[in-house]
């Protein structure tokens, strides 16, 4: 377990970053989840789930299966078991990605939104991804900090934790070395209005945020033979 790590989005929970999260992530995780057109009968892994938001997204669509959403976070899984106990197909895991405690071939689909980068060994994450997959599987993840998305590099600085920098075709070899086939990327879009006046502190400038918002998030699709 990456315990600086734990530590970091322990006080992240602790501090109400969850809803601020979904509200940043929600726009761009809808549309990706909606890509992957979740069966009812499906069993799905959220991994890095934070706060549940996308979990409990996607249990609806799995509303006869089963959906798990896994965070190093004990308080982030605190908080989601909390706000997600009107979902009984869904259920929560302190977890790493690294080490997965599932059985081999468990799921049919597996999400991740702005988790990959955190990884201290990507590609062991995803071999364990893709064990725990079924033949013909759905993997879909998403992320903001990215190599050609050069606003989002501004975060490295300010992130107390360490994070990687990958870029779309670096991504894409990982999920294919790691077993996955019909790898695919392409770029989703946030269209909530930019304000004309940015008070925000995640970029220097306004025109940093536009910049951002212009070059999108990273959503990697990837299928399991």
């Amino acid at each position: 377990m990456n315990e600086p790590l734990r530590l970091e989005f322990n006080e992240w929970a602790l501090a109400g970053k969850g809803a601020s999260m979904e509200r940043g992530h929600r726009p761009v995780g809808e549309q990706a989840i909606e890509r992957m057109q979740i069966p009812t009968q499906a069993t799905v892994l959220d991994v890095g789930c934070g706060s549940g938001w996308a979990t409990r997204l996607m249990a609806r669509c799995a509303r006869d299966g089963r959906v798990v959403g896994i965070d190093v976070s004990d308080e982030m899984v605190r908080l989601a078991r909390d706000e997600s106990a009107d979902y009984p197909n869904v259920e929560f895991q302190v977890a790493s990605a690294e080490q997965l405690p599932f059985d081999d071939r468990e799921f049919s689909h597996a999400f991740s939104m702005e988790s990959l980068y955190y990884y201290s060994d990507i590609a062991r994450a995803l071999g364990e991804i893709r064990r725990v997959m079924k033949a013909g599987g759905l993997f879909v993840a998403v992320v903001d900090l990215y190599q050609e998305n050069e606003p989002s590099h501004q975060w490295i600085d300010s992130l107390k934790v360490p994070v990687q920098l990958l870029s779309a075709v670096e991504y894409c070899s990982l999920l294919e070395r790691s077993g996955f086939m019909n790898v695919r990327h392409e770029r989703l879009f946030d269209p909530t209005p930019v304000p004309e006046v940015y008070t925000g502190t995640t970029f220097k400038t306004r025109d940093d945020f536009v910049l951002y918002r212009q070059n999108g998030s990273l959503m990697l699709r990837a299928e399991v033979p």
